[in-house]
This record gives C-alpha cells, sequence and structure tokens, in this order.
C-alpha cells in the first residue's frame, strides 16, 4: 500500500490510485474534495468492473454519538467496518472527511495517533482501491502516515500489480529496478519467481522459491510462507513432479486455513485438482468448488482461473456449451485486467473450435470454413497477446496449434517448426520440443509413442493423443501444462536387447563419512565403460558433467566440468534425504548421454544421545539410478 499527496488533476489521480491502490486528497471546501473522490473513484471502478462504496467519518460520528460512544470507537467503527467489509472483497472505497491531525482528530491508538494511518493498514495487502478525503491539512501538505513506504515498496507494488494483470515483461522490468541492498525480501523472490513460472521458465524458479521460504520464515511471516511453498507446489507441477506438487499443495492450504487466508485456501484447492488433468483425467467436479472458494474470498481473478481450468475440463464433453462457456470466462479476465488469462482462454476456444465438428449444445458456429476462420482469429488474439505479455510458453504451443490446424499457415512459412523448436528452446522446455518432433514427422510406425514423449508423459496422457485424417496430431490439452524431465530409468529404445557389456555406467562415490547439515562433502563422478563398449579400448571423449540439488542444499561446481574424474562438494542444509542429479552431456553436440539421480541421506549434526552412533564407512557409491 503505498502514498500520494494532494493532487488536483483527475487523470494523474486516477493513474496514482490504479498504481499505488491509495489515493489522499487533502484540504478544500468539502463539496469539491467530494466531487472529486466520486469522479476518480467512477472512472477507476468503471475500468476495473468493481463497486463503489462510500463512507463519511461525520456520518458515523454522529450515528455513534447518539448511541454514547466516544470519538476513539467511532474511529474503531470506521476501520472495523472497512478491514471486514471493504478490504476484504475487492471494491473501491471512499472515505471523506478524515482528520489528518492528532489535535483535532480521532485518536486510535496508532504509531502517529490518526485514523488515516490505521485505515492505511487496515488495507495493506487488499486488492481494493482506497481513495481517502482530508479535511484540516494545510494548503499544498500531505496528511502524516504511520509508515511511509519507500521505493522499495512501490516498486513492488507496481511489479506485483503488473505480474496480476499479465504483463509479465513490465513486471521483471519493475522488479530489476529494486534497490539491490533489499532484493533478500521473501515477497520479491516470491514474485520473481511467479513471473518465471508463468512465462513458461520454471528453471530459475526453484532457487528463488527455497529462498524466499527461508526469508519469510526468518521474518516470522506465516503468510508469505504459505505463498512460496503454494508457489514451489505450482512449479513442481510444471515440472510434471505430481507427488511433489499435491504434498507442497497440502502443506500450503493448510497453512492458509489456520491463518484464515481464504484466497490462499481457493488457490490452493484449484492447483490441487488439477494434477489428474494434467495426466489425462480432467475433474471438473474439484474445479468447480475451488472455483465457488473463490467467489466467497471476493477473489474475482482467481474465480475467472478457475472458471477457464473448469471450462478446459469439460470442453471436449459432447454437448458441453463451450462457446458460451469461453464468453463467460474472456469476460472475466476483461474485467480484472488479466491479460495472461485473456490469452490462454482465447487459445483453447480456438483449439476447441478448430476440433470440433460444430456440435457444441448450441451451435452458432457455421460450417466448416467458418469455423475455421474463427478459429484463425482467435489464435491471432492469443498470439499477440501473448507477444505482448512475453510470455514465450503460451506463444510457443500457440505457434505450434494455429500451425497444425491452419495448413496455409504453415505453408506460408517453410521454417515454423525451427521457428518453434527455437522457442521451446529458449525457456528450456524440452518436451515442447518433442512435441514439434511429433508434429513435423508425423504418425509414429507401430503404435509405440516416441521415446522422448514417452520417457516424460503419463501413458494415460499419451492414450488421449488422437491424429487427423490429413496426419497431423490432435495433441492433448494437458500437454502444455507441464515441462517434465524425463522419469530416471526409463528404459531407451533397443536397451532390454542389448547386454550390459555393451553400455556405460556412471558411477558416483561419496568420499567423505556420512554427511551433516552444513558441512561440505565430496562426491567423485566417472563414466565407466563396460567390456563390449567402445569406449573401453580408447580414451573417453571430452565430456561434461552437470550438477544439480534438487532440495535444501547446495553443490559445486554447478556448471560442466570434465566427466573423467569429476569431483563436487555436495553442502546439505537440513538432515534427511537430499537428491542430486548429474547430466553427463557431449559439449560437441549438445546432447545429452545419461541423467542420473543419487539420494544421499544426511544426519543431524548433534544427533543426541537417543541415536546410536554409525560407524564410519569406507568411501561408498552413492545410490543412482540410470535415466
Amino acid at each position: 500500500m503505498s502514498f500520494v499527496g494532494r493532487t488536483r488533476e483527475l487523470a494523474a489521480a486516477r493513474r496514482e490510485l490504479e498504481t499505488k491502490r491509495l489515493l489522499v486528497v487533502s484540504g478544500g471546501p468539502d463539496s469539491d474534495r467530494s466531487a472529486f473522490l466520486d469522479a476518480v473513484a467512477r472512472e477507476v471502478a468503471d475500468e476495473a468492473g468493481l463497486p463503489v462504496h462510500r463512507l463519511r467519518v461525520a456520518d458515523a460520528g454522529e450515528r455513534s454519538g447518539e448511541a454514547g460512544r466516544t470519538p476513539g470507537e467511532v474511529a474503531d467503527t470506521v476501520v472495523e467496518a472497512c478491514r471486514g467489509v471493504f478490504a476484504v472483497h475487492p471494491c473501491v472505497v471512499v472515505v471523506d472527511g478524515v482528520p489528518a491531525g492528532t489535535a483535532d482528530g480521532i485518536p486510535t491508538g496508532t504509531a502517529d495517533g490518526s485514523l488515516l494511518s490505521d485505515l492505511i493498514n487496515a488495507f495493506a495487502g487488499s486488492e481494493s482501491f482506497l481513495l481517502v478525503g482530508s479535511t484540516d491539512a494545510r494548503e499544498g501538505t500531505t496528511p502524516p502516515l504511520a509508515h511511509a513506504p519507500d521505493d522499495h515498496t512501490v516498486l513492488l507494488e507496481r511489479a506485483v500489480t503488473a505480474h496480476r494483470r499479465g504483463r509479465l515483461g513490465e513486471a521483471e522490468q519493475r522488479l530489476s529496478a529494486l534497490p539491490s541492498d533489499r532484493c533478500a525480501d521473501g515477497w520479491v523472490l516470491l514474485t520473481r519467481a511467479a513471473v518465471h513460472c508463468d512465462r513458461g521458465d520454471p528453471r530459475a524458479a526453484g532457487p528463488l522459491l527455497r529462498r524466499a521460504v527461508e526469508a519469510h520464515q526468518v521474518a516470522g511471516d506465516r503468510r508469505g510462507e504459505a505463498w512460496a511453498v503454494f508457489l514451489y507446489g505450482r512449479m513442481c507441477l510444471l515440472r510434471g513432479r505430481a507427488e511433489d506438487a499435491r504434498r507442497l499443495l497440502g502443506a500450503a492450504r493448510e497453512t492458509f486455513r489456520a491463518i484464515s487466508e481464504a484466497r490462499g485456501v481457493a488457490w490452493a484447492s484449484g492447483e490441487l485438482a488439477r494434477p489428474a488433468a494434467r495426466s489425462g483425467a480432467p475433474a471438473p467436479d474439484a474445479l468447480a468448488e475451488a472455483r465457488r472458494l473463490h467467489a466467497r474470498a471476493g477473489d474475482r481473478r482467481g474465480a475467472a482461473w478457475a472458471h477457464l481450468w473448469w471450462t478446459v475440463a469439460k470442453a471436449d464433453e459432447p454437448g458441453f456449451p463451450w462457446q458460451e462457456e469461453f464468453t463467460d470466462v474472456l469476460r472475466r479476465f476483461h474485467e480484472v485486467s488479466d491479460r495472461l488469462g485473456t490469452a490462454w482462454t482465447l487459445h483453447h476456444h480456438a483449439l476447441t473450435l478448430a476440433r470440433t465438428d460444430g456440435t457444441d449444445g448450441v451451435d452458432r458456429t457455421g460450417g466448416t470454413d467458418e469455423r475455421r476462420r474463427e478459429a484463425d482469429r482467435l489464435f491471432e488474439g492469443a498470439l499477440s497477446l501473448f507477444e505482448e505479455a512475453d510470455c514465450p510458453h503460451g506463444r510457443a504451443w500457440t505457434m505450434l496449434e494455429y500451425a497444425l490446424r491452419s495448413p496455409a499457415h504453415r505453408f506460408l512459412n517453410g521454417e515454423w517448426a525451427a521457428e518453434i523448436r527455437h522457442v521451446f528452446h529458449g525457456i528450456g522446455d524440452e518436451a515442447g520440443e518433442a512435441w514439434v518432433d511429433l508434429a513435423e514427422a508425423g504418425r509414429y510406425p507401430g503404435g509405440e509413442p516416441p521415446y522422448e514423449l514417452a520417457c516424460r508423459y503419463p501413458a494415460a496422457l499419451l492414450d488421449t493423443l488422437g491424429w487427423t485424417e490429413a496426419g497431423d496430431p490432435l495433441i492433448p490439452r494437458a500437454a502444455r501444462d507441464t515441462q517434465p524431465e524425463p522419469r530416471p530409468g526409463f528404459p531407451r529404445p533397443g536397451d532390454r536387447d542389448r547386454p550390459d557389456d555393451f553400455r556405460a555406467h556412471v558411477r558416483l562415490t561419496l568420499l567423505d563419512d556420512i554427511p551433516v547439515p552444513d558441512v561440505p562433502a565430496r562426491i567423485a563422478l566417472q563414466v565407466v565403460p563396460g567390456p563390449g563398449h567402445p569406449w573401453s579400448t580408447v580414451p573417453l571423449p571430452p565430456l561434461t558433467a552437470r550438477a544439480a540439488s534438487l532440495g535444501h542444499a547446495e553443490i559445486d561446481p554447478p556448471h560442466g566440468v570434465p566427466a573423467d574424474g569429476a569431483e563436487f562438494r555436495f553442502t546439505p542444509h537440513r538432515p534427511g534425504s537430499h537428491r542430486l542429479r548429474f547430466t553427463v552431456e557431449d559439449p560437441a553436440t549438445g546432447t545429452v548421454l545419461q541423467r542420473v539421480e543419487a539420494e544421499i541421506d544426511v544426519v543431524p549434526s548433534d544427533p543426541g544421545p537417543h541415536r546410536p552412533t554409525a560407524a564410519t564407512p569406507a568411501p561408498r557409491p552413492a545410490s543412482a539410478r540410470r535415466a
């Protein structure tokens, strides 16, 4: 919540209110000030699609005086009314007649004894807009503020607003402009990670979210910690790690319930309903319940997203009126100015139009050619919005579906597949690249899905893959919601028929004693070819190895090092089981030759007298599974 002083011009006041969500107008005759506040409120409310509520302090005082209440009790009444109704449900609130000083003002027990500061605190973190009319400030001065926000707070709020409205590039720019000495703030880290996830680039989100959780824990902010854990679960869903996602989202929902964060409960419930859809089995009832929870919490943006997920889950059901539902979802996103939600709605609406035969319950789409033209228009609209929002994930999928559904568009651009593959590659989405490969190659022989898809997606999802008469794939909707990595141990083509002697293995060896928190332990990596492998009689090629921690630990160096005799330093920060991933690559071609994961147990630094003391083991291989 930020602060702006005396403002006379309507356009300037409107801009300040939209970006900072708080506007204080001081001094002037009561009638002029009230008219100005009403004009600003109407303009902002009309654009955002929100109701306007007006409250005069003098009227509240008169009513309270008749009941024999003190001025301090009048202030409590005003603040509690705002906190209990207006600050909870998004709206535009005008509170006029607020004394700015403490001499003749209404004492409320806040830091500076003013009703104004208590109102500001009541609306902190709210999605409502607050306009305050102050009566006794001198011309050209501003009312006192208990905690005037610094540039850091203003920039963060503007970044959050840009993110909520689907302007991801703008949000990223505002976050980059934050003062460098304040970037360890948990909310900043959380917002950065959210922008990465919405762009479809979760690679950098994991480290940011781990730091966000720790920052909120240090600050004792349970609400911030719950939102960070929630987003961590959402990131796991995006990476295809359904079990981790369920555990984290469930924990976040329980914390939200404990602290009475209704919006958080609704968001977590919606995300918990999505793993089923992402494995090819939609759960529309659970998504409908999430939509009701958003509505009860007064979160119109969350309700719009839940409505979209529910519509997508049911869009392919015979007789479902998807035309009306997509139109309704589009209206909801327009009301809350969410560009990203609008783009995904257009994408799925176009996809349904392109795939349907016209039987949508109420068919208003006309013939095949008319439906195709309408789908092209919607695809183009979605593509334009994704580009404006700086969302390469949505852009790549829209380009792919547009090319598949519109042959004319595809043939006009001979490099269509390479261009789309390049966008997926830019965000590290190897799964998206695999779908482009399938689209370019056509139907796979023998009915078996290609290895790059089979090793990433559940069989239930791949079973829903269809084909058009022209030989183009009908890619499952859920495929665009995840970027799953290859499953460890998934057999490559021909592995079953190839003797083990003809394979090369990755050997991991723990060189130090049993690891304890915050103490580095050395791990050696070695590529060991079998006796029948060509590398068994010649020096190994110049392979590289990369390491990554999948938990609360650090591993150094994280980048590629020579795989022949590579050594890494593993520093855990918590006791328990830690998962590490090692990737061996051929740097000449950029080909990933093998991924292995290792689980290493870390014991507490001081296990206590009730734990048996383990004998010091000799260096031993860490457990690893072939990728």
